[in-house]
């Protein structure tokens, strides 16, 4: 689909027809055809009214990543809607320093991913993400490039921490940014049911591409 709306199957201004019949054309199960407009929508590219339907209304992503995840589901469409740009792989064994950053004990082993992400279709680096499993535990989907298990969030606790940091030279080198340029870090750790760390995904922004705003709606009550 993000394709199709690319190279204008799907023109700015388009009506797209029904999840039914989408489809149908794609061969794909009605609720993987509503997810991935779900995600279309996240991007900015798509509007979606209750009655109005879906209009195409960007080419292509326009800054509709976000980040901060709320549910289960919010973790799995930022790794589907984006992606890694050449990362290292590799094991290690975590230093002091490293240990504290992830809440491990220090020594122990680690699987790690680390790289420029982009969101999918685009080649703009957002961050810059760093992936630590558990060594004892066999690389998944993530280590292989596939898209993640839809369970997956049904078997984890996941604890979502925002900081702020400075960026390293191998972040800024990676981001196209200047080294010691404040950033904005999200992490998530998680947890299986067991209580044990399983991964940690580390997600480094440069203060200058993101920001985060909520909105407080004034309460109405009923004085009737």
């Amino acid at each position: 689909m993000l394709e199709a709306i690319g190279d204008g199957t799907y023109a700015v201004g388009d009506r797209l027809p029904p999840e039914a019949e989408l489809a149908a054309q794609k061969g794909v199960a009605r609720e993987t055809m509503r997810k991935s407009l779900h995600h279309l929508e996240q991007l900015g590219m798509l509007d979606r009214r209750p009655r109005a339907g879906t209009t195409v209304i960007a080419a292509r992503p326009t800054g509709g990543y976000q980040p901060v995840a709320q549910t289960g589901a919010d973790v799995l469409a930022l790794a589907e809607g984006t992606r890694l740009l050449a990362p290292q792989t590799g094991e290690l064994r975590l230093d002091a320093a490293t240990a504290r950053r992830i809440g491990a004990r220090p020594r122990s082993k680690w699987h790690v991913l680390r790289g420029a992400r982009v969101v999918r279709g685009t080649k703009q680096p957002i961050c810059f993400s760093e992936h630590f499993l558990r060594g004892d535990l066999e690389p998944g989907p993530m280590f292989h490039g596939a898209l993640p298990d839809p369970n997956y969030p049904a078997h984890y606790r996941v604890e979502q921490t925002i900081s702020a940091d400075l960026l390293t030279e191998e972040m800024a080198g990676a981001l196209g940014a200047e080294a010691g340029a404040p950033a904005l870090v999200i992490s998530r750790r998680n947890v299986d049911s067991r209580g044990r760390l399983s991964n940690v995904g580390i997600h480094t922004h440069p203060a200058d591409r993101y920001s985060i705003t909520t909105m407080v709606l004034p309460t109405t009550s009923d004085r009737s």
